[in-house]
């Protein structure tokens, strides 16, 4: 079969970024060229098609407007040719395409921010089988609202070992790193640090001294009004999702922290998040603490990098899972699911781009399953 070429493909970046993906497949034993597998399953994805039989079936609905953009006359591969394609691929190799990809759409500067968190695929999770469910960390840019990069992992247990892994792919230099408080690691701290990053940690109860002794820090702080103390407040209030949230910071410097400075390189001050969650006529409130490696001074720096950490989880993770139904997918044949997450990624970043529709990511979907004209809009055809 001589090799797939693109034929009228715009987006030929995308196009690059997916031959860029060594086939896992014997040379010269191959149907169905890679190139046309990926393409086939991208758009399905748009879509809103989310099985393997799905995107078989869309494949061949779609035959002829596909032929426009590569060669089809290999026909359509199967279901099962998908997924034991996608089971194949080594996910380093989409994770490379998805960081090429992303890159296209910002310009990482000094002083950006980057939030490492982790998510699993619920859909992947097997009782019978005693499967767990597959866990990815990400590292995603809030401001641009894209992902830098992601590793896999069997278990949430497991995202200690990732994050370093994560990072060492990374050229962070200058930029803020966040993470909850699984990263909160003395080791982590370190490494960020020898990358000339800085860090804000979250601090939890399992380190149950750090955490009491912070704890009681503020709270005698408090009864003492912080007189004759150092210390820096600020107020936030943020909308979204039908609900309001008050947030209230206080920091403090690292002379109030001499007894663990020591162990955590760098550290140069404390912070203490207090939210009030308002949602209909229910009131949640939460008391956070935080360890950071920035100066003092730059208590602004701090808020802003906590307020944004959540954006991880409303800008991406909600999205993926309440737009692309991604906690409900129950591929998990080899490397298929973290293949297929990959994939939802540079999906959800596509629909975002595409601004003539007013609709949000469901109403895209249904929208580019619909119209052709629309679908080659979002792809960039």
């Amino acid at each position: 079969m001589e090799k797939t070429t693109c034929k009228s493909l715009k987006n030929q970046y995308l196009f690059h970024c997916f031959l860029s993906i060594k086939d896992p497949r014997v040379p010269g034993r191959c149907i169905y060229p890679l190139i046309n597998i990926l393409l086939i399953t991208l758009c399905a994805l748009i879509c809103g098609v989310d099985t393997w039989k799905g995107i078989a079936d869309f494949g061949k609905k779609r035959y002829r407007w596909l032929s426009q953009f590569v060669d089809m006359r290999c026909g359509v591969p199967s279901a099962l040719t998908f997924a034991r394609v996608f089971s194949l691929i080594e996910p380093e190799q989409f994770q490379h395409c998805l960081s090429a990809w992303m890159s296209q759409f910002f310009q990482l500067l000094r002083f950006d921010m980057i939030h490492l968190d982790g998510k699993s695929l619920c859909g992947s999770a097997r009782r019978g089988k005693a499967q767990k469910a597959t866990h990815i960390v990400n590292a995603y840019l809030p401001k641009e609202q894209v992902t830098l990069g992601e590793v896999r992992v069997p278990d949430k247990s497991n995202e200690i070992k990732a994050i370093p892994i994560l990072l060492n792919s990374l050229n962070v230099q200058g930029c803020i790193i966040s993470i909850d408080a699984m990263g909160t690691q003395k080791g982590i701290a370190n490494l960020i640090r020898l990358k000339q990053a800085d860090y804000v940690l979250a601090l939890k109860k399992n380190h149950t001294r750090f955490y009491r002794y912070v704890e009681r820090l503020f709270s005698c702080s408090d009864e003492r009004d912080y007189q004759g103390m150092c210390y820096r407040t600020e107020e936030t209030k943020d909308y979204g999702h039908a609900r309001i949230e008050e947030r209230s910071y206080c920091v403090l410097p690292m002379m109030y922290l001499h007894k663990y400075k020591k162990y955590w390189r760098d550290l140069q001050a404390i912070v203490r998040v207090q939210s009030k969650r308002h949602k209909g006529n229910e009131i949640e409130t939460a008391t956070r603490y935080y360890i950071t490696s920035l100066p003092f001074a730059e208590h602004r720096r701090m808020s802003q990098a906590i307020r944004q950490h959540w954006a991880i989880e409303n800008q991406l993770h909600w999205k993926l899972d309440i737009g692309l139904g991604e906690d409900a997918s129950l591929i998990t044949r080899g490397y298929a699911d973290q293949n297929l997450a990959t994939l939802r990624k540079m999906v959800l970043k596509m629909l975002e781009n595409e601004n003539s529709s007013k609709q949000g990511i469901a109403g895209k979907r249904i929208q580019a399953a619909l119209s052709t004209r629309y679908l080659r809009k979002v792809v960039g055809f």
